[in-house]
């Protein structure tokens, strides 16, 4: 084991950190990215109303059209509307994802920079 190992296992074990300094830096970090959740989250629900709504004119053109043509348009019309609703969701499924592993990541950012903190410095 090198010197530094031994450093940093030393600094683990008496790391005394302060939680109210950690609490804080990790509701800021989650404040931020909440918010961007928030406009995915209204993205998302518009984009589930204008899916749902083609979805719906889609199926009530392809039930009640008296013509071909207009039947074959409201089945595109509603696998189009079906298509946006699935990439809605998967597209939000993507970003939430993608913002709980960078909040973790800068969670493990912080707790590595204080322990760096607590390091001795070596010249």
């Amino acid at each position: 084991m090198t010197d530094f190992e031994k450093d940093i296992r030393r600094a683990v074990a008496a790391q005394s950190q302060d939680p109210a300094r950690h609490e804080t830096m990790m509701k800021g970090i989650r404040e931020m990215y909440e918010q961007r959740m928030r406009l995915v989250k209204v993205i998302t629900w518009i984009g589930h109303a204008v899916g749902g709504v083609m979805l719906l004119w889609g199926l009530f053109v392809l039930v009640y059209s008296p013509s071909l043509s207009a039947k074959l348009y409201g089945a595109v019309f509603a696998l189009i509307g079906d298509t946006f609703l699935v990439l809605i969701k998967l597209w939000y499924w993507v970003l939430n994802t993608k913002y709980t592993v960078l909040i973790e990541v800068k969670s493990l950012q912080v707790q590595v920079a204080e322990l760096a903190e607590k390091l001795p410095a070596t010249d």
